[in-house]
């Protein structure tokens, strides 16, 4: 998950705006989200961590000195103090308990608001479509309606993100556009031999 100046982005963010597509449209992209920033850290343990390390570096600036355990950068770092409304330049003496409960509680379940799409209004695949089980995906033709042959986005395929809908497109596009020369193949060797035929009568 990558956290930027304008809100969270990246694979994970990606995948789950998939899962939830659907549920996301019909709420209009106004939702809750809950992240846990560390994950593999039990909250206890985390409260544990803070507090130790509040002991540890009493004379230090919170700003400068931060828990290595926990894997964050030194950026988020300052936005977890700003939104604790913590001065970075105060010491760790000075850190009230009730803040750094509250820190860890947030590390944990730092809930955000979905307020819509990303900034540029970008989709990244299409959710819906003709449906798999219409398609015969040997020659990417319609079961319902002969010589329609369907690929890409138009059919509901919503791969993990990494370059699946890419691959999907195009191995769909070539077997669909294979199907389609054999067919139109098949189909100027009959108009020929019936050509022969009418000649030869």
């Amino acid at each position: 998950m990558l956290v930027t100046h304008w809100g969270l982005s990246g694979p994970v963010v990606l995948r789950l705006s998939a899962w939830g597509a659907r549920e996301l449209y019909q709420d209009k992209y106004q939702a809750k989200l809950v992240v846990d920033f560390i994950p593999d850290i039990h909250i206890e343990d985390v409260k544990r961590i803070l507090f130790q390390h509040k002991d540890q570096h009493a004379k230090n600036k919170v700003n400068n000195a931060f828990p290595k355990e926990f894997g964050l950068v030194k950026r988020f770092w300052g936005f977890l103090l700003e939104q604790e409304s913590l001065d970075g330049d105060m010491h760790w003496a000075t850190v009230p308990k009730s803040h750094l409960n509250a820190m860890a509680l947030r590390l944990k379940q730092w809930m955000f608001e979905v307020v819509g799409k990303g900034q540029f209004k970008d989709e990244f695949v299409t959710a819906g479509g003709v449906p798999l089980s219409e398609i015969s995906l040997s020659t990417m033709e319609s079961k319902k309606q002969p010589n329609l042959f369907f690929a890409g986005e138009v059919l509901n395929v919503d791969g993990v993100t990494g370059g699946f809908n890419f691959q999907n497109a195009w191995t769909g596009g070539y077997i669909a556009g294979t199907s389609i020369g054999t067919l139109a193949s098949k189909s100027i060797l009959k108009e020929e031999q019936a050509c022969l035929q009418l000649q030869g009568s």
